[in-house]
Parts: C-alpha cells; sequence; structure tokens
C-alpha cells in the first residue's frame, strides 16, 4: 500500500514538474518542436490535392527561405524573401494537450477547443473567401503528397528545414495593415483613398456576413489590410457559420475611433 502511495506521488511530481517545464519553455522563442504535433490526418481539415499549377506555384514561393517577421498568440510567422507572402506555423502546444495537461480536464477542454475554432476557422476561409483572407494554401492535417520542405531563419538567425508534409501550416499573402495604410494615405493629403480604404474595409466585411458566416475574433488593428488595393481580413481563425450581433458596426466603429485618436494628423493633411 504504501509503494503504491509513493508510485502515485512520484508520478503526480514528474506530470507537475512536465507541466511548469512546458510553461517556461514556451517563452524561449521558436523552435521546430513547438510546431511540432502528434495529430493524425482529420478528414474534416483536409483539403484535396493540389492541381499542378498550384504545386509549381508552391515549389516556386517555397524556393527561397523565409525570414522571421513575429509571433502572435496562436502562431510564428515568416516573410518570404520577396515580400509577398507570410508563412504561419502554429504553436501547436496552444492546441494539443499535453500528459500534464490531463491533471486540469478543463486545460483539456480549451485547448481542444482552441483547436477546433483555429482549424475550422482556416478551413471555412480557405473554401469560402481565399481572395478574401488572401490565403494562397493551408495544410491543416498530415499528408505525403507535398514532398516540399521550407527553409526558415529565426529570431537568432538559425536556419531550419521544415518537411511541410508533417506540419500543420498557413501561407498568406503579405499585407499592409488597415491603419498603417490610413496613416500613409492621410500623411500624403490622399484623404479620398483613405475614405475608399476604409468603405474597402466595410465592404469585405458585409460580404461575410451576408454569406452567412460570422468572426468571434473582436480585433480590427492586425485582423484587416490590404494587398495593393485589394482589401483582406488576415486574422482568420475565429470564423464560424452564424451570425453575430452587431459585428458590422463593431469594425465601424473601431475604424472611427482611430480616426478620432488621429484627429490631428487627419486634419493637418487635410488642409
Amino acid at each position: 500500500m504504501a509503494s503504491s502511495k509513493r508510485y502515485i506521488y512520484l508520478i503526480f511530481a514528474l506530470a507537475v514538474g512536465l507541466f511548469f517545464y512546458q510553461r517556461n519553455s514556451s517563452t524561449e522563442g521558436f523552435s521546430k518542436g513547438k510546431i511540432a504535433s502528434s495529430l493524425p490526418p482529420n478528414p474534416a481539415w483536409t483539403i484535396p490535392a493540389s492541381p499542378l499549377e498550384q504545386q509549381q506555384e508552391l515549389k516556386a514561393i517555397f524556393a527561397s527561405p523565409f525570414k522571421f517577421l513575429g509571433e502572435g498568440a496562436q502562431a510564428y510567422a515568416f516573410e518570404s524573401s520577396d515580400g509577398k507572402y507570410v508563412l504561419k506555423f502554429f504553436k501547436m502546444r496552444r492546441f494539443t494537450p499535453s500528459l500534464a495537461d490531463h491533471l486540469c480536464p478543463h486545460v483539456v477542454r480549451r485547448r481542444l477547443k482552441n483547436l477546433n475554432w483555429v482549424f475550422n476557422g482556416y478551413k471555412i476561409a480557405y473554401e469560402n473567401f481565399r481572395k478574401d483572407t488572401g490565403l494562397v494554401f493551408i495544410h491543416l492535417a498530415k499528408t505525403h503528397d507535398l514532398q516540399q520542405m521550407a527553409t526558415i531563419i529565426d529570431q537568432q538567425g538559425q536556419e531550419h528545414t521544415i518537411d511541410l508534409d508533417q506540419t500543420e501550416f498557413v501561407l498568406q499573402e503579405k499585407a499592409e495593415l488597415l491603419f498603417e495604410r490610413l496613416a500613409k494615405l492621410y500623411q500624403k493629403g490622399d484623404g479620398q483613398q483613405a475614405e475608399q480604404s476604409i468603405a474597402a474595409i466595410l465592404e469585405l466585411v458585409k460580404r461575410r456576413i451576408d454569406k452567412g458566416y460570422a468572426d468571434r475574433d473582436k480585433g480590427v488593428s492586425n485582423n484587416y489590410g490590404f494587398v495593393g488595393d485589394r482589401a483582406i481580413q488576415l486574422d482568420i481563425g475565429r470564423l464560424y457559420k452564424g451570425t453575430k450581433e452587431r459585428q458590422f458596426e463593431h469594425v465601424q466603429r473601431r475604424i472611427q475611433q482611430w480616426q478620432e485618436e488621429n484627429y490631428s494628423l487627419i486634419s493637418e493633411y487635410s488642409n
């Protein structure tokens, strides 16, 4: 009986130690281990095999290395050498429960909910709003047919080679953020183009709503931008089929708030 208790205590101590190790190591920057997962291929997130034209496009895009661009709560982002694309690798620790997580069932539920929300959101965007989100390709389930490697350079300048068949990732056109674009246009004295840009973003939001899709993410400053003059929604990991009250008004109000906060900039270059 005593030996059984000691065994249980040992397992508990190891699990707690692993939990704190994983939590502390999560802030140490990018590593290949942080984007790796043991997720089996899920038919719900699988996309049809790429046609030859798309395979050639991907091969050309991945021919050059991607350099570290930044990181958010969900993913690490790397920019292509020509500045046209962003390659996002998911922080799989946020989405896949570890052994230690099972000590706290609510943590397991939260991670799996995040996984389903984000992957479903990207699948919805790829199937319904590819142009409006700048998505070039998504890979949310492991495959064997890509036969493509990616070279990335992390924030320390270290080079990594990633097997894309075995890694979940998203490839998206690189965009200029909405408020950065507005600031530049107002500084140039081009208030008309700024207003057209605002209208384009609002039309983008309305198109999504009219098709019956909503967004759980309330963010605007980092979620909308432009590829050339084409408005896109950058962060689409919270899209879902359904409705949400006043989502159009929320985006509209946030833009108006930015204009009020930057009234001196707008008025200076409008006169």
